[in-house]
């Protein structure tokens, strides 16, 4: 078994086929194993004799003193033996397992989305037939590829209502209650792979209980028996969980107006290193989850609030969402859409969001926008980090913004 569990682990998930013996100490393999009596290692070592007879084993032993092993081998052409001596599946059956079942699942196809479905599939089954990984689809382990290929195309054949509760989503499924939540990584890293676009389970509309917002700036939380929770470092970032939020009944900031940013890890940084002053609140999101709602909510409704996004039809989605939150009116920052020849072109997701967006009354000012948008058949130069940092030590951060 200790034998087995080691070769394992050293060479069980090479596709290649090994050009020489595996071997082990004979005495450190024993002591692996936890055999200590006298009794146990002889009956190990007969063990090991009647494979050796076999052919399936080698047993080198001491020049002269033939009594003595001092290792065992495992020729390369025994691991097929070794493999099903354990009932185990060899990485080559494994990879063919896996290469099927992604066939299977492409030709099923994608009520939604046909063409991304099918993008993803043959990327999959391109990597695995290279002996690579697509993270998070890994060819080692099917039984995991089969879950969450099916958990990823029940997620986006629906549509979910905003603020649908992981848990109740996972029931709702056919999942455990808690299913969602505990694979909740994987299955954004899927979804971002699915849509060619950083994606979020809360960007489908899931509420998670363990939300939570991340902030730049001055900031204090005030709950109802007369506590308050003060946030004043300008150093650095703090984030604020729902459960904190939703205990609070108001929240007051010296800042004069709210920055949202959807990019947290280079322009929302970026941006709070030139808040010098601290008179923005920077709050960071895409989708805004369920904390960020909240924190929405709590704060003055007569402070301006501005939105710094990027202009891909996923840019201005996350803008509409802002908007129709309704506590106050969110103005677009550096959100014209601008072009570029050899950008990527849009997207069955594009394809799909941008009508929809043209016709939405909460983004009457950025039709010019998505119509050019449309019109290029392009995403042309829409991150935001295609700004440059920012270039003003306070707002509003770029110079001509």
């Amino acid at each position: 078994m200790e034998f087995h569990r080691e070769w394992h682990k050293a060479r069980g998930t090479r596709l290649q086929s090994a050009s020489r013996a595996f071997s082990r100490g004979w005495e450190d393999l024993l002591d692996a194993a936890n055999l200590r009596t006298a009794a146990d290692r002889s009956h190990a070592l007969r063990e090991a004799e009647a494979h050796e007879k076999q052919g399936h084993l080698r047993l080198r032993r001491h020049r002269y003193r033939r009594h003595l092993v001092e290792a065992i081998d495992l020729p390369p052409a025994s691991e097929p033996w070794l493999i099903g001596l354990f009932e185990g599946t060899s990485a080559h059956d494994l990879r063919c397992e896996a290469l099927s079942f992604v066939t299977k699942v492409e030709a099923e196809g994608h009520p939604r989305w046909p063409e991304s479905w099918q993008t993803l599939c043959r990327r999959i089954h391109e990597a695995f037939a290279e002996g690579r990984n697509l993270a998070p689809f890994f060819w080692r382990n099917p039984t995991e590829l089969r879950r969450l290929l099916a958990t990823l195309r029940a997620l986006t054949v629906r549509e979910w209502p905003v603020g649908t509760l992981m848990r109740d989503a996972s029931t709702a499924l056919g999942l455990a209650s808690k299913e969602l939540e505990k694979r909740q990584r994987a299955l954004e890293s899927a979804l971002s792979l699915l849509f060619a676009e950083d994606c979020t389970l809360e960007s489908l509309g899931l509420a998670g209980s363990q939300s939570r917002v991340t902030v730049h700036g001055r900031l204090s939380l005030h709950f109802a028996d007369g506590s308050g929770q003060h946030f004043e470092n300008l150093r650095g970032e703090f984030s604020i969980s729902l459960p904190d939020l939703q205990r609070a009944v108001v929240a007051r900031t010296s800042a004069d107006r709210i920055l949202t940013i959807e990019n947290v890890k280079t322009t929302f940084r970026q941006t709070a290193a030139a808040n010098l002053p601290g008179d923005t609140l920077l709050v960071a999101t895409s989708y805004p989850n369920a904390a960020t709602r909240r924190l929405l909510e709590l704060l003055p409704a007569d402070l301006p609030h501005h939105h710094f996004g990027d202009t891909d039809a996923s840019g201005y989605a996350i803008l509409r969402s802002l908007r129709g939150i309704g506590r106050r009116q969110v103005a677009r920052f550096q959100m014209d859409w601008r072009d570029e020849e050899n950008s990527a072109p849009l997207s069955e997701h594009d394809k799909r969001l941008l009508p929809s967006l043209q016709h939405s009354p909460e983004l009457a000012d950025c039709r010019p926008s998505l119509h050019a948008m449309e019109a290029a058949g392009r995403k042309g130069r829409f991150e935001q980090e295609a700004l440059g940092p920012p270039t003003l030590p306070r707002w509003p951060f770029w110079t001509g913004a």
